[in-house]
């Protein structure tokens, strides 16, 4: 269990702080750079017919850029915000291959277990307090592949950032989010306490361009919006390493 569990869920007492996921669903935005290279990872494996799960999907954005691989594809969208998961059932009300649960990645329903065949998370696993029951269960719930995205380096590296600086009694923040970077060696630890199972790491790509121009247009209203200087991703005052992992069973 973790200590406090929700208290960094900023997401429930302020869904605004990431209020891009509502513009992407309804194409008010481009999709996200992280998207269009999932859909190219997805694409490698995918077949006609796979279950998609797409763990801590916000609004469900990344559906709009996945869907283009096959427009029947049957996509699930689980995620612990109430406001994203009551909006995104409003929005894809009519689409008969979608579906959305309001859940939490630290209480993996019994009946998701090895459900299937695609299981992805992205920008989610650095905003959690604890990685170990997180990663086994994106694992658990897929019968072949898990593909995740997250920060990534040869050093694990806690942090927070915090949106306004109250602290409680104990000085400890009260509105704040995770930033958390993992190591290689921790993340191949706890992929193999589950199983013996292949592990690969990707490069990140992205656009500059793209990023720094959505960074112009939201860093006043939304905070902690990522940019780049010399090809390197920042947010606030971190260095953003994101990379991504595939695990096939």
């Amino acid at each position: 269990m973790v200590a406090n569990k929700n208290s960094w869920k900023i997401w429930d007492k302020d869904d605004s702080v990431e209020q891009r996921t509502y513009k992407r669903v309804k194409n008010e935005l481009p999709e996200m750079e992280c998207a269009k290279q999932l859909a190219n990872i997805i694409s490698k494996i995918y077949k006609p017919g796979m279950q998609i799960l797409d763990m801590g999907c916000a609004a469900g954005h990344y559906y709009n850029t996945i869907n283009k691989l096959d427009s029947k594809i049957k996509y699930f969208g689980i995620d612990s915000t109430k406001k994203y998961i009551d909006f995104a059932k409003s929005h894809f009300k009519n689409n008969k291959n979608i579906n959305f649960l309001l859940g939490d990645i630290y209480n993996l329903p019994k009946n998701l277990v090895d459900q299937f065949d695609i299981t992805f998370c992205c920008n989610v696993l650095l905003h959690l307090p604890t990685l170990s029951e997180p990663l086994k269960n994106l694992i658990y719930s897929t019968k072949k592949y898990c593909i995740i995205r997250t920060l990534i380096s040869d050093k694990t590296h806690l942090s927070k950032y915090l949106y306004t600086d109250e602290l409680d009694k104990d000085g400890n923040p009260i509105n704040f989010v995770h930033q958390n970077t993992y190591s290689f060696e921790l993340i191949q630890k706890t992929v193999s306490s589950v199983g013996n199972y292949k592990i690969e790491f990707i490069e990140d790509k992205f656009d500059q361009d793209q990023i720094n121009s959505e960074f112009n247009n939201f860093n006043k209203a939304q905070s902690a919006v990522t940019k780049v200087i010399n090809d390197i991703q920042i947010a606030g005052s971190k260095v953003f390493q994101w990379k991504w992992i595939v695990i096939t069973k």
